[in-house]
């Protein structure tokens, strides 16, 4: 070990007689040792222990005050026990009697006046060395303990990731379960519809109303079932990046109007009032879009209204600023919670997510629409309150 390591500890003299301090000073600077602090009396040993912070204490046993035990004793009161501060005791008292007690006291090593400097010098090169060393085990405890921080801290992050990759993956598996009940009940319903319906067609006794209406009914069903193949099929494209966009100029005016006289009929059917929000100034703005695409995101968040709701109206406004043009659907129908609004855009997803549904669909509308609006540059958001209805707005850039 290096020996300037010792030459710069810090030691302190404690000893009523002033011809002992010198003495040991002497001896000490002679050594090379740099930082020595001392004082006759015994009462002012705490307060300096407390400024300096020795490494070792020169103490004598026999001083006015204080003796050298009630030192040690008051010592103890500072120095932790996992901190080893050597004490070298030197005293006049060569009793076994003394030199027991010292021990016991907290001395870690005793030597009798008078006394010879060389093993003085040799005894306090060993406790320097022995307090080294537990600093440097000190150290190490306390770098050792700072990893096994780190590593407790990153398997507990470990953890934590680990438990939302599990959760992940159960949520994955109950969202193909979802996905393989709501296909088969999207496909096996109108199927069941067009079936059972052409093999009553095929009876030689229905009236003309009857065979009309039966038509009727496989018709709805037909175009259920062409509409749930259709989803399908776009949600397909939407994920593989396969769905391709073909630009065209669609005037935005004709476009709603279209979208009102599809609309108001059903919802004037279901006792519900249509309503086309329009800005003042003329609406004579052509988007460069693709129209198919702009229809089916239309269709969607709009049969969605209707859909969810029984009471009320369905409005369709717009709202025309510099570089985009704002949509937005609004239903006075049974909206939803903060909950359902966070997974509502996911892929078959209902605010009812149960088996046994209350409205038909395959869930996938509102994923379709995000992810229309992502290829035509657009967004999609939602405001909604459970049991007050939803807001829907999307944006589409003018350009």
């Amino acid at each position: 070990m290096d020996e300037t390591i010792f030459k710069s500890a810090k030691i302190l003299i404690v000893d009523d007689q002033q011809a002992n301090i010198d003495l040991l000073e002497g001896f000490l600077q002679m050594k090379g040792y740099e930082h020595i602090e001392s004082t006759k009396d015994p009462r002012k040993a705490i307060k300096l222990f407390e400024c300096f912070n020795p490494d070792l204490i020169l103490l004598d046993l026999a001083m006015p005050y204080l003796t050298g035990f009630k030192v040690m004793e008051l010592l103890k009161l500072w120095v932790s026990n996992e901190t080893f501060l050597p004490i070298l005791v030197l005293s006049a008292n060569i009793t076994i009697e003394a030199k027991q007690r010292a021990l016991a006291e907290g001395a870690s090593d005793f030597l009798s006046k008078p006394f010879d400097l060389i093993e003085v010098g040799l005894r306090i090169h060993n406790l320097l060395f022995t307090r080294m060393l537990h600093l440097n085990l000190k150290s190490q405890n306390e770098r050792l303990e700072e990893k096994v921080q780190e590593r407790t801290s990153e398997l507990e992050l470990l953890n934590v990731d680990l438990l939302a990759a599990k959760n992940k993956a159960e949520a994955s598996d109950r969202l193909k379960t979802s996905f393989l009940q709501t296909i088969s009940h999207e496909i096996r319903t109108p199927l069941n519809g067009i079936l059972g319906f052409g093999s009553l067609l095929a009876s030689s006794d229905l009236s003309p109303d009857e065979k009309e209406q039966f038509v009727e009914m496989m018709k709805t069903s037909a175009d259920r079932l062409v509409s749930t193949i259709s989803d399908y099929v776009n949600i397909s494209l939407i994920n593989s990046n396969t769905l391709e966009v073909k630009s065209e100029q669609v005037r935005v005016i004709h476009l709603l109007y279209e979208l009102e006289g599809k609309f108001l009929k059903q919802c004037q059917a279901k006792g519900l009032r249509f309503e086309l929000l329009l800005p003042d100034q003329p609406l004579e703005l052509t988007l460069n879009t693709d129209s198919g695409l702009i229809r089916t995101l239309f269709l969607h968040i709009l049969a969605n209204a209707l859909k969810f709701t029984n009471q009320g109206s369905i409005s369709l406004g717009i709202e025309i600023l510099p570089s985009t043009i704002n949509f937005f659907v609004r239903d006075t129908g049974i909206g939803m919670d903060l909950e359902s609004q966070e997974m509502i855009f996911d892929k078959f997803r209902q605010v009812d997510g149960s088996s046994t549904r209350t409205y038909e669909g395959s869930g996938l509308g509102l994923s379709i629409c995000k992810g229309i609006l992502r290829l035509l540059g657009g967004e999609i958001s939602l405001e909604s309150e459970l049991g007050k209805g939803s807001t829907f707005y999307f944006t589409l850039p003018i350009q």
